[in-house]
């Protein structure tokens, strides 16, 4: 794939980390080789000229106490001195020269050019190769003359020569040591990210949202995206799975006020023309209508509440009087079925909110309340300020709700055994969770069957 569009190959990270990483490498040995070479051909540098710079002192302090032919004697006692020596005059005349014998590809007319150098100054002479195979340097004497001493550098150049040719060779097994070390930190960089997209491709293919990239224990950092992007698809299959169960609801619940419906549209349709009989038919079709508007409205209402676009119009607002009308509103119905309701509020009970979609709230509650306590029961509709929370409570004694069930009763269109035999949509509480959660509060829920419930509301002030 690469062959047939380079452009692909640079645009891959794997190719980006390898390259820069062989890069960095390389060029970090390339610096440490550097000035190792440094140090050591200094070392050898130094070295080397130690002994010289020694004789050319001793050499000087002779000629300095005893005089030229002093020295002559010293410089030509030893016949198999190594270092040249000469000591210069006027016009550059050689008083005292010594060339030693292994000496012969040594032009002496260099000798004569500009060699007039301070001491630790060091001048390279050609041999026959007209290489640099030779080094001198000078001393100024009291008297003028100049004292010049030399050495042969052949074997101290083919020695850092070797090393150099050593340090070359090592560049091959460098870089295919950086070449492998990018393979590996490329392997080891982009390891979570190819099974991130191996489980993708899985998941596109297959249809299926339960699969999950395998933890890794090795590396903080790549745990942390794998246990993420799990918990994201985690996220996802729940909702899917929720979205899932909710249309088979809405299609459920739609399903029998549809088929009344189209029902009593039919028995009028073959009814004979009977004023009464076609008024009662519409009278049914538009409560059906009815119905089936509420519920989709309601459906409406908490998607919009649980995704933050509903419209809220917050208010300062005192809870009791509101709770006094909601109840007020259901004493007829509780009245009718034999349930007390009492009230416990504070005088005044301030918080910010939309005054009609918690009168919602608290409407659902009272109506849920009423609708499972029977005859004799009493409900109890208290509020309270607790820090910084204003806590609202409707407790009833009704049947009560079973432990398997108190998860699911905030679900859309979820309605438990006991609630079937009571008209409603299933969206009562999913209104109340969703409404009271757009207005950054929580609920509550305490029940046990046969009983009663105590549902609690808290609202920011």
């Amino acid at each position: 794939m690469f062959l047939k569009n380079p452009k692909l190959l640079l645009k891959s990270s794997s190719f980006r980390i390898i390259t820069w990483y062989t890069f960095f490498f390389i060029l970090c040995s390339l610096l440490i080789n550097i000035y190792a070479y440094t140090v050591i051909s200094s070392f050898i540098y130094e070295q080397s000229r130690k002994e010289i710079l020694e004789d050319l002192d001793e050499f000087a302090e002779i000629y300095r106490k005893d005089g030229l032919e002093a020295l002559r004697e010293d410089v030509y006692e030893d016949e198999d001195e190594t270092f040249l020596v000469r000591l210069v005059g006027e016009q550059n005349k050689a008083l005292v020269s010594w060339i030693p014998k292994d000496w012969p590809a040594l032009n002496a007319e260099q000798l004569e050019e500009g060699t007039l150098l301070q001491k630790n100054e060091w001048k390279y002479l050609k041999g026959a190769g007209h290489q640099d195979e030779f080094e001198i340097t000078s001393m100024s004497m009291p008297d003028g003359t100049i004292l010049q001493m030399g050495q042969d550098i052949v074997e101290r150049e083919d020695l850092l020569s070797s090393i150099r040719k050593v340090y070359m060779i090592a560049i091959i097994p460098i870089v295919l040591f950086a070449y492998l070390g990018g393979l590996f930190i490329a392997d080891r960089a982009l390891n979570p990210i190819k099974q991130l997209i191996n489980t993708l491709n899985s998941i596109v293919s297959s249809g299926k949202i339960d699969v999950r990239v395998p933890p890794d224990q090795t590396d903080k950092l790549h745990g942390e995206l794998i246990s993420l992007f799990n918990t994201m698809l985690e996220k996802i299959e729940g909702l899917m799975n929720g979205m899932r169960n909710v249309l088979d609801n809405v299609a459920h619940d739609l399903r029998t006020p549809m088929t009344r419906l189209r029902g009593t549209a039919e028995i009028a349709l073959q009814t004979e023309q009977n004023p009464d009989v076609l008024r009662e038919a519409l009278s049914d079709c538009v409560e059906e209508s009815e119905r089936i508007l509420v519920m989709l409205n309601t459906l409406m209402d908490v998607s919009e509440a649980e995704t933050g676009t509903m419209k809220l119009n917050p208010e300062e607002i005192n809870v009791a009087p509101l709770i006094e009308d909601v109840v007020e509103l259901y004493n007829y119905v509780a009245e009718e079925k034999g349930v007390s309701v009492h009230i416990g509020l504070p005088g005044e009970l301030y918080l910010k909110a939309d005054r009609n979609w918690i009168r919602q709230v608290l409407a659902n509650l009272v109506d849920n309340a009423i609708k499972y306590t029977p005859a004799g029961g009493r409900v109890e509709v208290e509020a309270c300020r607790r820090e910084q929370e204003v806590a609202i409570t409707v407790k009833d004694t009704g049947v009560g709700i079973s432990p398997e069930e108190l998860d699911k009763i905030w679900d859309r269109l979820y309605r438990g055994d006991k609630s079937r035999s009571q008209k409603g949509l299933g969206l009562g509480l999913s209104l109340v969770k969703a409404i009271v959660g757009a207005h950054r509060g929580y609920v509550e829920v305490y029940s046990q069957p046969g009983t009663g419930s105590v549902f609690t509301v808290y609202f920011p002030t």
